[in-house]
């Protein structure tokens, strides 16, 4: 409930404040006098988006304070701003060029003070009452008086639903990440290639050797030579010495001498067969050729990964990997896509059992509010709740249209579009009734000249219908009919002077 409303320096208001009681307050003044301002202010405090324009010329920074104090429900929601208190205070202040809003002394984000204005207070007037026949905020109505059992059964079944499409997207996301990098053909690429670990320096340092073979093959030839060719070779002169040692051996001279020679001598003997055949080798153009071209077709792949051989023979088994996972993963999505078409099914029954039980609710709401209407003189006028299916939702498959005529031979239409201000303020007042028994909850509502265009008779209704809706709710009356103020049961009066160059408008409570 809204307790206390205190404006600072807002455009002409110097300062008022105002303290509605839980019944009918009214605010009442001569068109122009600034009883709209106090309405404006109070919307100021919600807005995400300041115009800093309404400073007024009073002093530097406008402040505006809203104190609510607060039901079990509010205190519920509240807790998760760290707000625990039993009341609450919103304040903006608004400065050239900047403005901030607190909640409890504390800053708070407008974004998150927008949200929860819906909870505080209601406004209908010639600005704001466009967002009551929202067609979004009639079917948070119907579902809260649809059966609990058939919302959470098609709540339970669309939370499946969606995770099974939400599993499908990221299988989906992986499959074509594995895709993108094009794995099978990259392992073919490798498979034709077919890398050895070593293998390049292998064909480097043969090739080397190929360029440097004339050498290798003199140094060998001429180490055949010396080593066992010519006359007195190494071989002959290390093979006598070991034989003239042989005589010696039985003899007092103890020597490693014969040991020595006789490993020089097989050293010399092993090393026989390799020179030969470095010296008998030879290299073909067609084996150089084969080389070049093999080692052509490893750089070739280097260049083509960014990476060595070793690299990409392990790259080969990640590539694998890949492919497995692809076919995994290929193997998962038609399983969900098959699962999400049995859920679909299922979902789409309740879906459809939902909106038979939102059709019931809604005749009976329609038979509500018609019976309100008639009451304020409306008792020919057509309300209708009309349903068509939209795509699947977590709403449903329900979009519905808000339609009226206050001419049964009329056909009925949007309401804003056919309805005369005083026909919009009545039907207005009726779909709060209505609502206010259907939440059971109490509601602090600003009405801005809601008799507008009301005969007299009408406006006695009217007034009635205020008295009735006030027992369980809080009213704010922005009025400037005198005869309003019957129903209140506190009054303050807005009046404007002229000082000057300066226009000032008072707010005074009547006794």
């Amino acid at each position: 409930m809204l307790k206390r409303i205190e404006i600072e320096n807002f455009l002409t208001i110097e300062r008022c404040v105002i303290e509605p009681l839980a019944s009918i307050t009214a605010i009442i003044g001569e068109s122009g006098s600034g009883k709209s301002l106090i309405l404006k202010a109070i919307d100021v405090v919600f807005s995400q988006k300041t115009d800093t324009s309404i400073v007024g010329n009073f002093a530097d920074i406008t402040k505006i304070n809203l104190h609510f104090s607060l039901n079990r429900g509010q205190m519920e929601i509240l807790k998760d701003l760290g707000i625990t208190e039993d009341e609450v205070v919103f304040t903006k202040l608004i400065k050239k060029g900047t403005s901030k809003v607190l909640v409890n002394h504390e800053p708070i984000s407008t974004k998150v003070v927008s949200t929860l204005k819906k909870m505080f207070l209601s406004i209908v007037s010639q600005d704001y009452r466009f967002e009551i026949f929202s067609p979004e905020k009639m079917l948070e109505v119907i579902d809260t008086q649809v059966d609990r059992d058939v919302k959470e059964k098609f709540s339970n079944i669309f939370r499946k639903y969606s995770d099974i499409k939400r599993e499908m997207e990221y299988t989906g996301e992986k499959l074509r990440q594995i895709e993108k990098e094009h794995p099978e053909i990259l392992l073919e690429t490798i498979e034709k290639a077919n890398p050895k670990r070593g293998e390049y320096e292998e064909l480097l340092d043969t090739l080397n050797r190929i360029k440097n073979f004339k050498v290798i093959k003199d140094i060998a030839e001429k180490a055949i030579f010396e080593l066992y060719e010519k006359e007195n070779s190494c071989e002959d002169i290390l093979s006598r010495l070991e034989s003239d040692l042989q005589k010696v051996k039985g003899m007092s001279l103890s020597t490693k001498v014969d040991r020595y020679l006789a490993e020089a001598l097989s050293s010399v003997r092993a090393a026989k067969d390799e020179l030969y055949g470095l010296a008998i080798r030879s290299y073909s153009d067609g084996e150089i050729d084969k080389i070049n071209s093999r080692l052509f077709e490893l750089e070739k792949l280097q260049r083509q990964f960014g990476k060595n051989i070793d690299e990409i023979i392990e790259q080969k088994k990640i590539l694998e990997r890949m492919i497995d996972e692809k076919e995994r993963l290929m193997e998962s999505l038609d399983m969900l896509k098959e699962e999400v078409k049995v859920v679909e099914r299922t979902l789409l029954e309740e879906a459809e059992i939902l909106s038979q039980e939102r059709k019931k609710v809604a005749n009976s709401i329609i038979n509500r509010i018609s019976s309100y209407l008639s009451k304020l003189n409306l008792e020919n006028s057509i309300f209708e709740i009309a349903f068509r299916r939209k795509q699947l939702t977590k709403l449903g498959v329900d979009s519905i249209d808000i339609l009226f005529s206050a001419n049964p031979d009329l056909k009925p239409d949007s309401i804003d579009k056919v309805a005369s201000g005083g026909e919009k303020s009545r039907f207005i007042l009726s779909l709060k009734m209505v609502l206010s028994e259907l939440s059971k909850s109490e509601e602090t509502v600003i009405f801005d000249e809601i008799e507008s265009g009301l005969s007299s008779n009408a406006l006695e209704k009217l007034m009635s219908s205020l008295k009735e809706y006030s027992e369980n709710n809080q009213i704010i009356l922005i009025t400037h009919s005198e005869k309003m103020l019957s129903i209140a049961d506190r009054v303050y009066r807005v009046r404007k002077e002229f000082l000057g160059d300066r226009t000032t408008s008072y707010v005074e409570k009547l006794d």
